[in-house]
C-alpha cells in the first residue's frame, strides 16, 4: 500500500496493516488461529469458525 506525504499517515498505515495480519484467539476453541479473510470477515484456521467483527482487528 502506497501512502503520500507525511510521517503520521506512514505510521498509521504500518499500525492498521500489522493489526490485519496479525493472528488473534479464537473464542470457541481458545487457540490464537484466528486470521482476516475479508474486510469485517475473521476465519479460524484450527476450528474452521468464521466471524463477525472489526474491519482492521479481531473483537470477540
Amino acid at each position: 500500500m502506497v501512502v503520500g506525504y507525511g510521517k503520521r499517515l506512514r505510521e498509521t498505515v504500518a499500525l492498521v496493516k500489522s493489526k490485519t495480519s496479525k493472528s488473534y484467539m479464537c473464542p470457541s476453541c481458545s487457540r490464537k488461529s484466528v486470521r482476516r479473510t475479508a474486510v469485517g470477515v475473521w476465519l479460524c484456521k484450527k476450528c474452521g469458525r468464521k466471524f463477525a467483527s472489526g474491519a482492521y482487528e479481531f473483537r470477540s
